[in-house]
């Protein structure tokens, strides 16, 4: 059985040990703000410039390559790590900017900026739509204060502020 906190130590170990910012991002940037959700991958932000180390960094250590694209890497073997690269200005701002101190002092995105990457996600792919709406719901309800702008900024990026606004206005009307 894969153990999801080994995982996490091994590869925030790797990462650190070689000077690569990285972030939590996904489920267990979520289980962060106190949600219980379950998951079974570590999701992380990293800058692109990166990807051919990460890659070899993770490879000699005994993940697998499963998957490889222009936006993520995603690894297998003896644990799930999906690595998305920060290629764009505004991912990298995420990045630059991940500042709460997460297990083992990995750094989480912020709130908003894990909204907005959860936008992103279900528009890209409407399977997930439903849990990653969830999860915005969750992350509204539990984050006491919030830069609404930000999250504007990334739901007009997708065209998708009323739905988000819908869902913060049955929380917070």
């Amino acid at each position: 059985m894969i153990n999801l906190r080994a995982t996490l130590k091994l590869a925030h170990s790797l990462l650190a040990q070689h000077s690569i910012p990285h972030a939590l991002i996904g489920g267990l940037a979520l289980a962060c703000y106190g949600s219980t959700r379950a998951t079974v991958d570590l999701d992380l932000l990293i800058r692109e410039e990166h990807k051919e180390k990460v890659k070899a960094l993770l490879i000699g250590n005994g993940f697998n390559l499963a998957h490889e694209s222009l936006e993520v890497l995603q690894f297998s073997g003896i644990g799930y790590v999906d690595i998305l690269l920060a290629r764009r200005p505004i991912s990298q701002k995420i990045l630059a900017e991940a500042n709460f101190d997460g297990p083992e002092g990995i750094k989480v995105v912020k709130s908003e900026d894990l909204i907005g990457l959860k936008i992103q996600a279900y528009i890209n792919d409407s399977s997930r739509e439903l849990q990653d709406k969830a999860d915005i719901q969750f992350l509204i309800e539990t984050v006491e204060s919030m830069d609404w702008e930000r999250i504007k900024s990334y739901a007009d990026l997708f065209n998708q502020w009323e739905v988000i606004n819908e869902i913060k206005n049955k929380i917070k009307p």
